[in-house]
């Protein structure tokens, strides 16, 4: 049996996609908001402009642009169009030429004394998350001849708040006021969210209350953002309070405000409390998805109730709600960490049906879990030969500690030439195997009266300038002595003495060696420890 030790990137870890997956509920993608939509924001493109703009022929930094249907007979750019035209043309461009779009942007159509496309260009390099390059452009507004507006400063509030520094943001926010500037609830979303993020949630309500002086006032998202935050710092009652008023309010709770609260309760072990909530979202009509499923499963994972999360998995499914890979990669997890392996190979296997891989580091750990159990079922070990196939297919890494676990089971089953190949294969690829592992082999090849195979793995651990434990050499000892290879025993004996292993030779003087080979190969013993 020949197994891969060649790697490939692991997907991110479940629990760390369920939060991101939460995060990108609550915290959606920075709509693309237009400037004004009148005359003054168009700029009409000479038809030069227009052809460099929607068609590059091997630019060093540019891309193919298609034109939009009927661009050229209308010859103008919205504003929304425009950030989405540089968002497409940004990203096919390498991180570190990014810079060199400004001045592309400035010969195709023009930056100075362009406050549209100015605007345009710096909330792009704010959607591809190259913050550092937008407050770059900002601070060069003035040599281009650009006044920033309400637009610039919406944009920067999000800069700031998107790059984790919410004090930045809120002092752009303060001097929008001082200029008598207005903004939209989404860009003061942003800076909520940036603060509920740190934790910082008296500053968040503060951000919330002066929405007003703005022209606007929270939403749905807003009121959800603050629960994150809540929750987040662990005053989940005050979220549920929250909630509460939500309910009485115009701006009604959605299934995001009740997942988000879920969240909170499992993570604090009070996933009973989460399922009455979700019992409720059922009664209100709102829809489950399956981020809220998934927190109920991280939650029984937590709680140590696996099982739980596998009942609630089939009334997801009753209920038409289709588990995702977050979903069942969380069930999964759950079941492995409760010891309930049976049915974590189950789920493994529905998860194979439907095309989903589970990813490097949870086949390590199924793969570990399976080979413990194969030493009492035999089914376990022939499905632990196949999660090896199925890793190597996939060209995942087996893990060294995984790697042991597996050889030994080999060694159970008497899949000698099995476990011979795969600790060759460890050694030969510099993952070493434990002094566990190898004295299993070494007893497994010499019981089976394969003492040459033994001694070719003593050689191989050398190799690796690692020094057999006292217990392979007692093993190899022995072994060597009942198939009447005396000297290959005494040379042993002798290589152990020298790597100073305690207790070698009184072992070797006991050993089952017998006369006249045993009185010769003692005196040869005594004359090599004498000094």
């Amino acid at each position: 049996m020949s197994i891969s030790m060649t790697g490939c990137p692991c997907r991110p870890w479940p629990a760390q996609i369920h939060e991101q997956k939460l995060m990108l509920l609550y915290s959606p993608p920075l709509p693309l908001d237009s400037p004004p939509s009148n005359n003054k924001t168009r700029r009409l493109l000479s038809s030069k402009s227009a052809s460099l703009l929607t068609h590059t022929q091997a630019e060093p930094l540019g891309s193919r642009v298609i034109s939009e249907k009927g661009e050229e007979k209308l010859g103008f750019e919205d504003g929304k169009l425009q950030v989405e035209r540089f968002v497409a043309r940004i990203r096919e461009i390498p991180r570190n030429e990014r810079w060199g779009f400004v001045g592309l942007v400035e010969i195709e159509v023009g930056l100075k004394r362009n406050k549209s496309n100015f605007n345009a260009l710096l909330f792009s390099f704010v959607i591809v998350d190259e913050l550092e390059l937008a407050l770059k452009l900002f601070d060069k507004m003035p040599g281009y001849g650009v006044v920033p507006d309400s637009w610039t400063y919406s944009i920067l509030i999000r800069c700031y708040s998107q790059k984790g520094e919410p004090d930045e943001a809120m002092r752009v926010a303060g001097l929008m006021l001082e200029k008598g500037f207005r903004t939209s609830v989404v860009t003061l979303n942003a800076l909520v969210g940036s603060f509920c993020k740190k934790g910082r949630m008296k500053t968040a309500f503060e951000v919330v209350d002066m929405m007003g002086r703005f022209g606007c006032g929270p939403n749905v998202h807003t009121h959800n953002l603050l629960l994150k935050g809540l929750c987040y710092v662990g005053r989940v009652e005050e979220a549920r309070a929250m909630l509460a008023k939500m309910k009485k309010a115009k701006e009604k709770p959605n299934i995001y405000s009740y997942t988000v609260i879920m969240d909170g309760l499992c993570k604090a072990g009070r996933s009973d409390e989460a399922m009455e909530l979700l019992d409720e979202v059922n009664r209100r009509g709102l829809t489950p998805t399956a981020v809220t499923y998934s927190t109920l499963f991280n939650g029984y994972d937590k709680e140590g109730r696996p099982r739980k999360g596998l009942a609630l998995m089939k009334r997801m499914k009753q209920r038409g709600c289709a588990p995702d890979y977050i979903s069942y990669m969380t069930l999964l997890q759950g079941l492995l960490n409760g010891g309930e392996v049976t049915l974590g190979l189950k789920v493994y296997s529905e998860m194979e049906k439907q095309g989903l891989r589970v990813d490097e580091r949870t086949m390590n750990s199924l793969l570990r879990k399976v080979c413990r159990e194969a030493y009492i079922d035999e089914k376990m070990f022939t499905e632990s030969c196949l999660i090896v196939e199925k890793m190597k297919s996939w060209g995942y890494t087996i893990f060294p500690d995984t790697y042991c676990r597996f050889i030994q089971t080999l060694c159970f089953w008497e899949r000698f030439d099995a476990a011979l190949d795969a600790l060759t294969l460890m050694v030969r690829t510099g993952k070493f195997p434990s002094m566990v592992t190898i004295d299993r082999v070494i007893r497994a090849l010499c019981q089976d009266g394969r003492t040459r195979e033994a001694l070719s793995v003593f050689a191989l651990i050398r190799e690796t300038s690692r020094t057999p434990s006292k217990r392979s050499y007692r093993r190899l000892i022995d072994g060597l002595g009942e198939q009447g290879y005396v000297l290959v025993a005494f040379s042993v004996y002798a290589t152990a003495v020298k790597q100073g292993i305690t207790g070698a030779k009184d072992h070797f003087e006991s050993s089952k060696i017998e006369a006249p080979e045993m009185k010769r190969c003692k005196n040869e013993s005594q004359r090599t420890t004498q000094p």
